[in-house]
Order: C-alpha cells, then sequence, then structure tokens
C-alpha cells in the first residue's frame, strides 16, 4: 500500500505543469532631468543608473521603452501596462491611491522661476557716478590739489619768470600743474616735496574710489535683482503664467491656486517658452532647473523667484500588480542598501548639482 501511495504521488509529479521563469519588468521612463535624461537616444540619469544597478546585482532580466508623455508613462502605471516607472515621479498621496512606490530614490524642493530684469551696465554706472558718496571723493580730490597747490604758490610765485603774472593767473597755473601730476612747476626742493606729497595722497584716494565704486556697483546689482526679481509665493501664484508639463503634480498646484498655465513637454522646453516670453514663470523642482538651465542659453537669466516652497521626494513607480512581485521587494531592499555602501553618494556626487 505504502508503495501504491509513492508510486501515485511519483505519478502526480510528473504531471504538474512547468512554471515558466519570470517575464523581464517591463521599465517606462520620460525625461526629467538629472532622475531620466536622453543622452542622445539613450537612457541616462540618476534615477536610470540606480535601475541599471540594481538590475545588474539582482539579476533582475527588463525591458525598457521611452513613454510619449508624462501623462502617458503614469497612464501605463496605472492600467499595469508597464511595472516601473523612471522619471523622477513625485510620491503624493492622491498617487498612492492609484499605483505604488518604491523606496525614496532622491528628494529636492519646489521653487518658482522668473526672469531676471537686468538694468544696462551703463546706467548702473550713471548711477553710481553721480551718487553722494562718489561725488563727496570728487570733492576730496579737488580739496586735496588745492591744499597742496596752495603751499606751493607761496613759495613759488616770486620767480622771475612769475612776475608778469598777476596772484590769479599764478594761483590757477600752479593749481592746473598739481592737478596734472606735474612737477615742471616747481624749482624748488620743498616745492617739489610737495608735489610729491600731492601725488601720494591722490593715488591713494583714488585707489580708494576705484575701490568703492567696485563695491557699490556689486552691492547695486544685487539690490537691483532683489528689487525686480518678483518674490512668488503659494498665494500669489494666481498672479502669474506658467510653463507647466501635463500630469505633474506642480500642474496641480498651479490649477488648484487658479494660477493660468501653457502646457510644455519637458523642462527645457519650458525654460524656453519663460525665456521667449510666452510665459512669465516656472514651478518646478531644484535639481530639475538647475540641470536643465545648465544646457540653455545664460541669457535672458532665469533665476529662482521664492524660497523653498516645500519638500519633494521621488521614487520608482509600481504598478498595483508588480507591487505584489517578489522583485519590487528586492528592489527596495537594494535601494535602502545603496545608501549605505556608498552606491547611491556616488551617483548623487555624479548627477545632482550642488
Amino acid at each position: 500500500m505504502a508503495f501504491s501511495l509513492l508510486g501515485g504521488s511519483l505519478q502526480a509529479q510528473e504531471w504538474l505543469p512547468e512554471r515558466p521563469p519570470a517575464a523581464p519588468v517591463r521599465v517606462i521612463w520620460f525625461p526629467n532631468p538629472p532622475y531620466a535624461m536622453d543622452a542622445k537616444g539613450v537612457p541616462s540619469g540618476l534615477e536610470i543608473d540606480l535601475w541599471r544597478m540594481i538590475a545588474e546585482t539582482r539579476q533582475i532580466p527588463y525591458e525598457i521603452q521611452r513613454a510619449p508623455s508624462f501623462k502617458e508613462l503614469l497612464a501605463a502605471i496605472r492600467s499595469g501596462e508597464a511595472d516601473v516607472g523612471i522619471s523622477g515621479v513625485l510620491i503624493n498621496e492622491n498617487r498612492s491611491k492609484q499605483f505604488r512606490f518604491s523606496f525614496p530614490t532622491a528628494s529636492s524642493h519646489l521653487k518658482a522661476y522668473t526672469l531676471e530684469r537686468q538694468e544696462p551696465v551703463a546706467l548702473q554706472l550713471l548711477h553710481i557716478i553721480i551718487s553722494k558718496e562718489v561725488m563727496l571723493i570728487f570733492l576730496g580730490l579737488i580739496l586735496i590739489a588745492c591744499l597742496f597747490a596752495i603751499p606751493v604758490w607761496l613759495l613759488e610765485r616770486h620767480r622771475p619768470d612769475f612776475a608778469n603774472l598777476n596772484k590769479r593767473h599764478q594761483l590757477i597755473f600752479i593749481l592746473q600743474k598739481t592737478l596734472l601730476l606735474s612737477t615742471d612747476h616747481t624749482k624748488r626742493t620743498k616745492t617739489r616735496l610737495i608735489s610729491i606729497g600731492s601725488l601720494f595722497a591722490r593715488v591713494l584716494l583714488t585707489a580708494y574710489f576705484a575701490s568703492y565704486v567696485l563695491r557699490l556697483a556689486s552691492q547695486d546689482a544685487l539690490e537691483f535683482q532683489a528689487d525686480t526679481t518678483p518674490e512668488v509665493q503659494m498665494d500669489t501664484l494666481n498672479q502669474f503664467t506658467f510653463a507647466a508639463i501635463p500630469g505633474y503634480i506642480q500642474t496641480s498646484i498651479l490649477k488648484s491656486n487658479g494660477a493660468k498655465t501653457i502646457d510644455c513637454d519637458v523642462a527645457r522646453t519650458c525654460i524656453a517658452m519663460l525665456q521667449k516670453g510666452k510665459v512669465n514663470a516656472i514651478l518646478d523642482d531644484v535639481q530639475t532647473m538647475k540641470t536643465a538651465l545648465a544646457t540653455m542659453p545664460a541669457t535672458p537669466k532665469v533665476a529662482a523667484a521664492s524660497g523653498e516652497l516645500m519638500p519633494l521626494f521621488m521614487a520608482f513607480a509600481f504598478s498595483n500588480d508588480f507591487n505584489d512581485d517578489p522583485r519590487s521587494r528586492q528592489i527596495d531592499d537594494a535601494i535602502s542598501r545603496s545608501y549605505y555602501d556608498g552606491t547611491y553618494t556616488k551617483l548623487q556626487q555624479h548627477w545632482l548639482k550642488d
């Protein structure tokens, strides 16, 4: 009887279907620097490199494709057409009801950006030159010249070549020579020493004048920038027109605050719209803006017009079906380990801007 049971067990095992090997993970990505970037058709970036490292070390086969838009990336994750979404996807309560997130892969802050309006350099210099402080320095130079010219005139006025000149003409002549830093009008040792003293005094005052003007110019530039770059706050978003990417949390924030938005597809396009004057503000992640601005024309200059409005945390997006796959826990474990073994620090140093 025991034999027959054993035989039945063996027979049952022979009829069990073989379990197919795990299918490759379907990865979908969309450009969002520095987390996911298009390097001449090849995906790269902080999260892309992190994913490759995890897939290699955990031996996870995968297929990767680019989404036509960020909204379609989210739709593919919601529907389960893709398993993992990579695009610096922001962790959000509403999104967590539609799909799942991995452990955080990056963090940043939300800021508003506008064009930095700059006053022409010539006009800035004119404002500096006619300032009260600079006029006082000019007056000081004239007083020094007079202070040294008078004793020179008192000592030199009895010279034979001055005999035919009246006193006023003599004084003006010596003052002119003193202002021109000339010494050919002096014949005595004392007056030459006085002229040399005048020269040194004016050189020192001129050096102070130059340093003062440079310092004042830099201060005025900073003050002008602070005055002309509007300060954007959450309660003033409705006063601006923003370039915004459909599907972004930033776009939802803008619309919920009554701000006008014009669609753009990626960060570079949004910045180009701002520089061309089609919009007057952008609301985006600090790291994304730093990375994208490094590839854009330097002028017109785009600058932060707000403080840090809120913290942001990014992660891989998991479809609900893939969240039940054991490989999703392998990925979470690999992300957490990368924080401690130095791998993530190396990626961060390479991709994130200071």
